[in-house]
């Protein structure tokens, strides 16, 4: 979590968006609001390592993909 940038307080939760082209205007950010002075800001969205690392995700996908071959391969051996 971010921390504010008016009073450096870590108690900060996720704001909504006022409007679509607020969104728009801030990709790749957040809103949040600080719960201590209330102050609302944008700061760069945290990084999902699952989403955002293709290497994780090719890994992901092989297993995944390996796992179902392994599965069909144990049904079809034990009819």
């Amino acid at each position: 979590m971010p921390t504010c940038p008016r009073c450096d307080g870590a108690d900060c939760r996720e704001s909504p968006w006022r409007s679509e082209e607020e969104r728009r205007a801030h990709k790749g950010e957040r809103v949040y609001r600080c719960m201590s002075c209330v102050h609302r800001f944008h700061a760069p969205a945290p990084r999902n390592v699952l989403f955002d690392n293709p290497l994780v995700a090719a890994i992901g996908g092989s297993t995944l993909v390996l796992t179902i071959a392994v599965l069909v391969i144990l049904w079809v051996w034990k009819s």
